[in-house]
């Protein structure tokens, strides 16, 4: 009998591999290049027919879905006009799109300087003359007498005060007769001015009106949109209908330029216009859809020539950098999945996309309806032109505001800049009149010039060191201090407000920014971040679709350069300087 003799070590072996995990075999697949140089086999150099079409395969070339190209599209829309403007305080402006929306929103009365009342005077006297009642000059001149208060440190101001004394009448203070019915009266009962020249003075006061219209936009009495509390502009565009308006609210504007992203929907539920028709209109626009095409995008075929401004291999992206891994991803495999449809839109138009129905060559017709309609789709939305919604974020409407703005702007220099700083030392605001206007119709920059306090004449001959209570800033220098804010009830709340104050021996402030509340102005605490805020006020100028042209005075808000110091100190013991 033959017995079979083992090793021991084997069987023991053999044992263990049934009770430890033991990888005996591992298989792997890889290329054994030739060569470490991939250039000649990323040339795809052409050869025979079998070799391109292999070529093609290994780029996936012949990788398709059972999908067709669209060759139609029809997008249908609700198109809605705002009829008005809102104010903060309440009131409603009727509003056309005849000029630009920044025009209306921030214009603001202008300031009766010395250069303005020439200005106008010296129009008058051109209008005089073209009528040929040259002889009434001087009855004008005597009548409305060309004065300003003219600040000491206004040097230009001074200089045309007194270039112009007496040779021009005050050409404001006539407009703001004309406007109250005072002109007209002096006209019918001044005895020197002749019985047939009454209805010329009466023609030339309509042309002067018309003049000043035209050159100047102006708004009406009490017509302001800038809140001076928060620095920005407050107003809202509402859409009539029964029962509901559509609004749009714009309560941070401050850049100078309106755009659709400014505007944030809101619904409003009213009486108000129940007896109105509803309002909009239904749009139906057909296209053809054109493939979208972007610079630097990769051709979707294999043999053909690209621009080479996008460098895909460069992209550096680390594992959590998802948009950069995103845009990669979009651009080399998704780019030619997107086409176009150059939606039509009139400006002042809200409009609220319903669907858009898409024809392919296989003659199908898919509804692709907003992302806002689906149920399922609430969580993960996507729009890239969408008014937010303030009553329900997740209950969305797809609707995009064409704003009637203005496209290119011309600035004049400033007429006013205020900077704001947080000074934590002193635990207070100062807003620092950099630039103020001058009599001459532009700005003039203020010094920074520290009020001299009272001489000192130490009592005792011998003293070496003196008490000073405290020291002051420069005049320009305007604090504001933290206050805390009253509730409904008129009980004291742990919010505080910034409060408009005054330093010993100050000043009074010269800008509107800062002087246009009184007697007391408030700035809320959230409004001057620790960078500061810089605070414009200067003319602008811009031509309209109708070949108009429009000026006005606007403000504009940007960061500031952060925080400052202002050095104030108090109860300081000092040496006493003797001559």
């Amino acid at each position: 009998m033959a017995k079979l003799l083992v090793p021991i070590s084997k069987v023991k072996l053999e044992a263990e591999r049934y009770i430890f995990p033991l990888i005996s075999n591992y298989n792997r697949l890889e290329g054994s290049p030739r060569s470490k140089d991939f250039g000649h086999s990323l040339r795809m150099e052409i050869r025979d027919p079998l070799w391109t079409v292999c070529r093609q395969w290994q780029f996936g070339e012949f990788q398709g879905e059972d999908a067709g190209t669209p060759f139609q599209a029809s997008i249908s829309g609700k198109h809605t006009k705002p009829q008005e403007i809102v104010l903060k305080n309440g009131e409603r402006i009727p509003y056309k799109p005849d000029f630009p929306l920044e025009t209306l929103v921030e214009q603001e009365p202008l300031e009766a300087t010395i250069f303005l009342k020439a200005q106008m005077g010296r129009h008058f006297i051109k209008l005089l003359k073209s009528f040929k009642l040259n002889k009434y000059l001087p009855l004008l001149l005597g009548k409305y007498v060309l004065s300003a208060e003219v600040q000491p440190d206004d040097e230009e101001g001074r200089y045309f005060t007194k270039g112009i004394q007496g040779l021009l009448p005050d050409g404001y203070k006539i407009y703001q007769e004309i406007q109250n019915g005072s002109f007209a009266s002096w006209v019918a009962a001044e005895p020197q001015l002749e019985n047939s020249h009454r209805a010329l003075f009466t023609e030339i006061a309509g042309a002067y009106t018309k003049w000043f219209g035209h050159l100047y936009q102006q708004p009406a009495k009490d017509q302001a949109a800038w809140v001076p509390e928060h620095l920005e502009y407050n107003f809202a565009l509402e859409s009539n209908g029964p029962g509901t308006s559509q609004r749009l609210v714009a309560d941070q504007y401050s850049s100078g330029h309106l755009d659709w992203k400014d505007f944030d929907q809101e619904t409003v539920r009213s009486n108000r216009n129940a007896n109105l028709p509803t309002t909009g209109e239904q749009v139906l626009q057909t296209f053809i859809p054109t493939p979208l095409k972007f610079s630097g995008m990769p051709h979707p075929r294999l043999w053909q020539m690209e621009d080479q401004e996008t460098d895909f291999g460069k992209i550096e992206a680390s594992p959590t950098a998802l948009l950069n891994l995103l845009l990669a991803e979009y651009g080399l495999t998704y780019s030619n999945d997107w086409f176009i449809l150059p939606y039509e839109l009139g400006i002042n138009t809200i409009c609220q996309i319903e669907g858009i129905v898409v024809k392919d060559v296989f003659g199908q017709h898919q509804l692709v309806a907003p992302t806002t309609k689906d149920p399922e789709m609430n969580w993960q939305e996507f729009a890239v032109f969408h008014q937010t919604e303030r009553d329900n974020a997740t209950v969305n409407e797809s609707v995009f505001y064409m704003a009637p703005s203005v496209g290119k702007l011309l600035e004049g220099e400033d007429l006013e800049k205020v900077n704001f700083i947080r000074d934590e030392m002193s635990n207070m605001v100062w807003a620092i009149e950099q630039v103020v206007p001058s009599e001459a119709g532009s700005g003039r920059m203020l010094k920074r010039h520290v009020p001299d306090l009272k001489e000192f004449t130490p009592l005792e001959t011998e003293a070496q060191i003196r008490y000073v209570l405290g020291n002051t800033v420069p005049d320009n220098w305007i604090p504001f201090l933290p206050v805390q804010k009253k509730g409904a009830a008129g009980e004291v709340t742990r919010e505080i407000r910034l409060q408009r104050a005054r330093m010993p021996q100050g000043t009074r402030p010269l800008s509107r920014v800062v002087s246009e509340n009184k007697p007391t102005f408030f700035i809320e605490e959230e409004e001057i971040p620790r960078a500061g805020v810089i605070i414009r006020r200067n003319f602008q100028r811009t031509r309209w679709l109708n070949g108009k042209t429009y000026l006005w005075v606007g403000r504009r808000k940007q960061a500031g350069r952060g925080e400052g110091l202002a050095n104030l100190m108090f109860d300081q013991i000092l040496p006493i300087q003797r001559a």
